[in-house]
């Protein structure tokens, strides 16, 4: 009946292997006497749990699948989304480093612009002289 839910169920199936742990040892108590009946070891115990959930999982192969095939999927875009931010921040920073080349090229176009009017400015002046 699990099996229609597909992988839903596999969180309640560990709980309850959780919740029936303690009983892997059962004794039972008549008048004065103690005798046990079920004793297993913790090997055991943890052979039976795989084995449950290996049986579970294999019966919706095509569930686990697609859920490996989603997470594959989803992995792939979380590091083509990681390595397009690092361009994006690649380029950022190249932007400013040539924007701020462009400031400084202007910048010395500028001064270059004023000494050479001033030098302009200067041969007019002995020019009308």
């Amino acid at each position: 009946p699990f099996l229609r839910w597909g992988l839903k169920c596999l969180p309640l199936a560990v709980g309850w292997f959780e919740s029936a742990k303690p009983c892997t040892t059962l004794s039972i108590y008549e008048d004065d006497l103690s005798r046990q009946v079920l004793d297993e070891s913790e090997e055991v115990y943890q052979s039976r749990v795989l084995t449950a959930l290996y049986e579970f999982v294999r019966g919706v192969p095509k569930k686990v699948l697609e859920r490996r095939d989603e997470l594959a999927l989803v992995a792939a875009y979380d590091d083509k989304i990681a390595m397009v931010e690092e361009e994006n921040k690649r380029l950022r920073k190249d932007n400013k480093r040539l924007l701020e080349n462009v400031e400084e090229r202007d910048e010395k176009i500028a001064q270059k612009n004023k000494r050479l009017c001033s030098i302009l400015e200067s041969v007019r002046k002995s020019l009308d002289d």
